[in-house]
């Protein structure tokens, strides 16, 4: 049972970045209840985030994630700055907007107390200076498709890295891509009766509430509903994120005077609804420490070894946490601090090669745009533009 429960056991490093971003990846070789705890901080301006939850068996009916909540969770630093973190969330702890913020050169430790007397310290990790992103842009593809022989469309999103110091040249690369799709739930007609929500509503709306129409109808059914319009639609368009699949390294490539080859960091294929508008194409490149790049190291070892029909799943990924009180649960996970360098790019309709058919959303999604695609959001981004 515990090595069926170790591979793809825990989905709860998704906050090895500044600010909220995610990354995504299933890691690590961790027992059954297991105590997990991830974060980072970093040189650009927070709010940072730390996630902790508990190691899952994979074939339980429970919920992918099984969030703890924490008596307190402090980030601190070698200079005695420190701040305790808020749940916004069971399981998620964030620093203020204005809070503490890493310093290049500075040492940073997480410290987790929970309410039955456990308390677990992060290693010391030391902020590196970040590298930078030279160029990033998108090259339009096409291929073959071994299945029919047609052409597949798309891009492939490239970029070169460089570092600035011979100590930083321990590289993690993370790939964000943002698109915008508009969907229709005003067509919409089988949602359950509910609740009436305004004056002179009829209890059956038949569409979503979202979609800023109500039935006022004072007969039932659907078909001597009347619609009108009391307020915007609110879930028609919505941004939806999309990442790499498992961590981008510079374990095999060597830097010459401070540059690395080309990357390609994301094939994003030429399909209607992701490119209904457009795509912002986003690299984050993270300067780590050796004991943070070791970490991601094993990560992309053993997630290449799942997917591996002859490489075995072995070994369990290091954690850098140590439990220094309460009754001994066994705890994995990462904190870390790095430099981070950030470069973004918007694909346009107009970048497709001229002659090729861009595909089109023939009948609209009929229902709220969150639920079209994962890590959607209604609120625009303030990049969008």
């Amino acid at each position: 049972m515990k090595t069926r429960s170790s591979i793809s056991s825990i989905l709860l490093i998704i906050c090895a970045s500044a600010c909220l971003d995610r990354i995504n990846i299933d890691i690590g070789t961790v027992a059954f209840n297991t105590i997990v705890i991830n974060g980072s901080i970093t040189n650009d301006p927070g709010p940072y985030q730390v996630v902790i939850g508990l190691a899952f068996d994979i074939e339980s009916k429970e919920s992918l994630r099984n969030p703890v909540t924490a008596k307190r969770v402090i980030i601190s630093d070698n200079t005695g700055i420190s701040e305790e973190l808020t749940e916004t969330s069971k399981g998620v702890y964030v620093t203020k907007a204005d809070g503490i913020q890493g310093e290049v050169g500075r040492v940073y430790m997480l410290r987790v107390e929970l309410p039955d007397g456990r308390v677990y310290e992060s290693s010391a990790d030391t902020l590196l200076e970040s590298g930078r992103i030279d160029s990033l842009y998108a090259e339009f593809t096409e291929q073959k498709a071994l299945s029919n022989n047609a052409t597949q469309y798309g891009f492939d999103v490239k970029f070169m890295p460089s570092i600035v110091s011979e100590n930083g040249h321990h590289l993690m690369w993370k790939f964000t891509g943002t698109f915008q799709s508009t969907t229709a739930p005003g067509a919409k007609t089988d949602e359950p009766c509910g609740e009436i929500t305004c004056s002179g509503c009829n209890r059956c709306n038949y569409k979503p509430l979202c979609s800023g129409l109500r039935n006022v109808s004072p007969f039932p059914g659907i078909e001597r509903a009347v619609f009108v319009r009391i307020g915007p639609c609110e879930c028609c368009d919505c941004w939806y994120d999309f990442f790499n699949p498992q961590p981008m390294l510079s374990a095999d490539q060597v830097a010459q005077q401070g540059k690395f080859v080309t990357q390609t960091a994301m094939h994003i294929p030429l399909e209607a609804w992701t490119f209904q508008y457009r795509v912002r194409a986003k690299v984050t490149q993270f300067t780590l420490s050796r004991q943070a790049f070791d970490f991601w190291r094993a990560v992309k070892d053993q997630k290449t070894a799942v997917n591996s029909l002859f490489q075995p799943v072995s070994g369990k990924i290091k954690s850098n946490f140590v439990q220094v009180n309460g009754p001994p649960v066994a705890v994995e996970g990462l904190f870390f601090a790095a430099g981070v360098a950030n470069k973004a790019i918007f694909i346009d309709r107009s970048d497709v090669r001229p002659g090729v058919t861009i595909p089109e959303v023939g009948v609209l999604f009929d229902d709220s745009c969150l639920k079209l695609f994962p890590y959607g959001t209604t609120q625009k981004p303030e990049f969008w533009e």
